[in-house]
């Protein structure tokens, strides 16, 4: 009966989180912030548990480089707490809109800001500002010209609209940033010619400043050619017929061809500058273009004598507008080009004449291919589809295509029995 005894303090057993060494509970604390959507709670909260737990959380600087100003105060003692606590571990800067929400305040808040984190840009590891007011944040990049971050490797910026200063562009660290490895930027009127463009491994631009210098194949291209270790590149949205939108196939007769084995994704919303870049950087690592960039026949001379984009997994081909006399002349280049597609697995086919033969390059190409799309295409019949997937299904290190999908292929005719052949040998159809 003296197990059923309420227990008194003298014969509670101490918990054995207060019983840890100092070393194990770093690294749970270390470990916990690493998961913790606000790391900032989690270094304040076990810093208040108790004497061993305050004194491990105090001296564990990593617990306190999330410099976050988010609050709209006249005093940031928190952000200096942890500046303090920090010592010399590299941070993560986030500024938002917050702290400028008072009128008349905006200004005074954001020099109380810089002066807090100017004295440690060398240790910024990441730089994330939110949503500014046009004046603050004009203010704040200004200052920035002249900042060192020598660490800096992460250098996010978004806006909501664009600023007000038709002459100001953004150029802060002037003096470089040798780490700098993702840069974002969202409504910011960027220019390719600054230093922040060099040695990145993945580049996200969202909102092309109008008032900028036009985005063009060559401006792109230096900034491609300046970043040998580039893994990503998003650029969207372009306004088609703009500036930079012709004479882009010319930009091989003007610059070296380079190579670029880690690029992965290349999503830019200009098809004509994507086929003027696929004319001088070799990407033969490139696994996708844009969802929306559907490839056009006049770069297939390219992809077979210089770019054979062996990586590639998902293509979509586009016939011409209308009438083209040089289309004939191009998609002679089709069976030679799929022939180095080793690694496609997706292949689209959008108002594309076939003229009765082209289909039949498929029969021993793209040995990888599993799922094929023809929409709105002419210059086939079912019959002839129906030979080259019997042909792929027979044929050694070939893989059988599991989905087809025909749609808005106008005067095709399809018999019962070829429709139930289909089904037995696809594991996803779509007629319509």
């Amino acid at each position: 009966m003296a197990s059923l005894r309420s227990p008194t303090p003298s014969t509670i057993p101490s918990s054995l989180a207060m019983e840890l060494p100092p070393d194990i509970l770093y690294y749970i604390f270390v470990l916990a912030q690493a998961d913790a959507s606000e790391p900032r709670n989690l270094s304040t909260t076990v810093s208040h548990v108790c004497q061993l737990w305050r004194a491990v959380a105090v001296h564990a600087s990593v617990l306190w480089t999330r410099i976050i100003f988010d609050s709209d105060r006249s005093q940031f003692d928190d952000e200096t707490l942890f500046l303090q606590r920090s010592r010399d571990a590299s941070l993560e800067i986030e500024i938002t809109s917050q702290p400028f929400e008072t009128p008349g305040t905006s200004s005074a808040r954001l020099r109380s800001i810089l002066s807090l984190i100017r004295p440690h840009s060398h240790r910024w590891r990441a730089l994330r500002v939110f949503s500014l007011p046009s004046r603050v944040f004009t203010m704040l990049f200004d200052d920035l010209r002249s900042a060192e971050a020598p660490s800096l490797e992460t250098l996010s910026v978004t806006q909501q609209a664009w600023t007000s200063r038709a002459d100001w562009t953004f150029r802060p660290f002037e003096s470089g940033t040798p780490s700098l490895k993702d840069l974002r930027l969202k409504k910011v009127p960027w220019d390719f010619t600054a230093p922040l463009f060099s040695d990145l491994q993945k580049l996200i631009l969202d909102g092309i400043p109008g008032r900028a210098r036009a985005l063009d194949a060559e401006a792109l291209y230096t900034v491609v050619e300046r970043c040998p270790e580039l893994e990503e590149v998003h650029i969207w949205p372009f306004l088609s017929g703009g500036a930079g939108q012709t004479g882009q196939f010319h930009l091989a007769s003007r610059v070296a061809p380079i190579r670029r084995d880690r690029l992965k994704k290349l999503h830019i919303d200009s098809p004509a500058i994507i086929e003027a870049l696929l004319g001088v950087v070799l990407l033969p690592s490139l696994l996708r273009f844009p969802p929306l960039y559907h490839m056009r026949p006049a770069v297939f001379p390219t992809i077979c004598r210089f770019n054979p984009l062996s990586s590639l997994r998902e293509l979509a081909i586009e016939g011409p507008d209308g009438p083209d006399s040089a289309f004939e002349e191009l998609v002679g280049y089709l069976p030679e080009m799929l022939r180095a597609l080793e690694s496609l697995e997706g292949l689209n086919f959008y108002y594309f004449d076939f003229r009765g033969q082209w289909l039949r390059c498929l029969e021993t190409t793209c040995p990888r291919l599993k799922q094929l799309a023809l929409t709105g295409c002419a210059g086939f019949t079912a019959e002839s589809l129906q030979k080259v997937m019997a042909r792929r299904i027979k044929a050694e290190g070939m893989l059988p295509l599991d989905t087809l999908w025909i749609v808005d292929c106008h005067g095709l005719t399809m018999e019962q029995d070829l429709q139930t052949w289909l089904v037995a040998n696809l594991a996803h159809l779509r007629l319509a």
